[in-house]
């Protein structure tokens, strides 16, 4: 029977890439004709156990004795042809084993009926439980996988089998019925980074993002494979990919460019809103030398006028978990942040009470970073600290309102250049302090170092009140109204002169 046993170790041996077969405790006898198959589902690690996975069994083979002597194996009808076999019941000391693994990839191709399927791997032990099957040469795929892996590659297990799997070339010295294998898998994942430090932006500022990847593990039975990096930015975001901010792939920490045989950047005609997608070559990933590799990409979003508080965004991958099945990974989300000042002018006048317009403001950031805001609605391109006048005006059916948005964090000074008609300047200039968590979100906002936070209704926007008295203004020294004084009192003098000189006239 060395033979034999030499057989059946090679068919365990030849997929020990893709399994460890654990000796178990020998049925010598086996009078039932059965045996069992047990898989215990790791991930890359054999001490990390999956849940969910399931695990379909394909009779190839069915093998016979006769009181323990006489093995013979017979090929079943669906394997016929591709094995090209008669179905003549054969001496088991003649099975092809080594035949039948390098055609592992057509045989999982055959349109075949599975005559069992495990159980659920369970979530602590990553253990089927025992699945009980008739002697025979069987071909295990995965069918149901678990979130985040790449599927096992399918493998040829033998029920019966001999022992000392786990010493290559040593010949067993038993049949046992009872197997255990551990199909490994590769997990699949993104992550997602925002390079810049300061997670919050201006109206046209740019944001760097990094995508984090593998190539997956593909096994031949993958013969159309697909990996896809794909990104989904929201309206108050634009991808840009020009000179400046140019999109760039790393593959194991080295940049690769856009071919027909390394990928293709899609952005027009994507489903489920995808912003773009890089859409990786058949060639590039059947390629021994890439799988496995970590994948980096860099790109740029700028900040547009679309912009709120949070500004999603998020990217994915598209990869099979099993052959001609494709199915994403869960997606990594990284948030850009902008804020917003929303100024309320009144008068302490029952007219202007619920509002106040004609009053102009401007607006300075301390760090003279501002390019373009929205003021009330409208686009403004201010590069650095404006010096454009802004005027409260009516925005629906509020009186007195200047709202900016489109703002980083940062402190921000309003300082009224003009009041409307009877009413006096604000006598000092306003200060707001917009606080980022680090992730951009809003930590505090203030004005004149009192927090408002608590008092914010639109989220991201600072509420700022501010009462003009009434009264009039005293012109500046040196203004105009020096000059208007002056000339008013030339008249006054020229006149009182001229009546002087007609009075002595009358007299004489």
């Amino acid at each position: 029977m060395k033979k034999l046993w030499k057989k059946l170790l090679a068919v365990t041996t030849a997929v020990m890439m893709a399994i460890t077969l654990l000796p178990a405790m020998a049925n010598a006898n086996a009078t039932d004709g059965k045996g069992s198959v047990t898989i215990i589902k790791n991930g890359e690690k054999s001490d990390e156990f999956l849940a969910g996975a399931k695990f379909s069994f394909y009779k190839i083979a069915s093998i016979t004795n006769s009181e323990g002597k006489d093995w013979k194996y017979t090929v079943e009808e669906a394997y016929r042809e591709k094995l090209g076999d008669n179905g003549i019941a054969k001496n088991l000391n003649d099975l092809p084993s080594s035949a039948w693994e390098a055609e592992i990839d057509v045989l999982a191709a055959t349109n075949a009926t599975a005559i069992k399927e495990s159980k659920a791997s369970a979530e602590k032990t990553g253990s089927t439980g025992a699945t009980e099957l008739p002697l025979g040469v069987y071909l295990v795929k995965e069918t149901t996988t678990p979130a985040g892996y790449v599927a096992s590659k399918p493998f040829i297990v033998s029920v019966p089998s001999t022992d000392n799997y786990d010493t290559a070339g040593k010949e067993g010295t038993e049949f046992i019925y009872n197997i255990t294998a551990k199909p490994k898998n590769s997990k699949m994942s993104v992550d997602k980074t925002i390079v810049n430090e300061d997670k919050t932006a201006y109206i046209g500022g740019f944001v760097e993002y990094k995508v984090e990847t593998q190539i997956p593990k593909y096994g031949t039975e993958y013969t159309n494979p697909v990996f896809n990096i794909y990104d989904k930015m929201s309206n108050g975001l634009s991808f840009v990919n020009d000179a400046a901010h140019k999109l760039k792939v790393f593959v194991g920490g080295t940049e690769i460019v856009e071919r027909e045989n390394t990928y293709t950047l899609a952005t027009n005609g994507l489903s489920d809103e995808k912003t773009f997608e890089i859409q990786f070559a058949k060639a590039f990933l059947e390629n021994k030398e890439n799988k496995g590799k970590k994948v980096e990409v860099t790109y740029y979003a700028q900040v547009n006028k679309n912009a709120v508080y949070i500004n999603e965004n998020s990217a994915n991958i598209t990869y099979q978990n099993k052959p001609g099945e494709t199915t994403d990974a869960t997606p990594s989300e990284k948030n850009v942040y902008t804020y917003g000042i929303d100024l309320t002018k009144k008068g302490d006048k029952s007219a202007d009470a619920d509002g106040l317009d004609g009053a102009e403001f401007t607006l300075a950031a301390a760090n003279g970073e501002m390019i373009s805001i929205l003021v009330n609605g409208t686009k403004v391109d201010v590069n650095g600290n404006s010096k454009d006048k802004f005027r409260t005006t009516t925005v629906g059916n509020k009186k007195g309102k200047l709202v900016f948005k489109g703002l980083k964090a940062g402190t921000y000074t309003l300082t009224e250049t003009k009041s409307p008609s009877g009413y006096s300047l604000a006598k000092n200039p306003i200060t707001i302090v917009i606080t980022a968590k680090e992730d951009g979100s809003l930590a505090d906002a203030t004005v004149d170092g009192i927090s408002v936070k608590n008092n914010m209704t639109e989220d991201g926007v600072v509420p700022v009140g501010l009462q003009n008295k009434s009264g009039f203004n005293l012109p500046a020294t040196g203004g105009m109204g020096t000059y208007l004084f002056t000339i008013g009192g030339l008249v006054i003098m020229a006149g009182a002169a001229l009546l002087l000189i007609a009075s002595k006239k009358r007299r004489a």
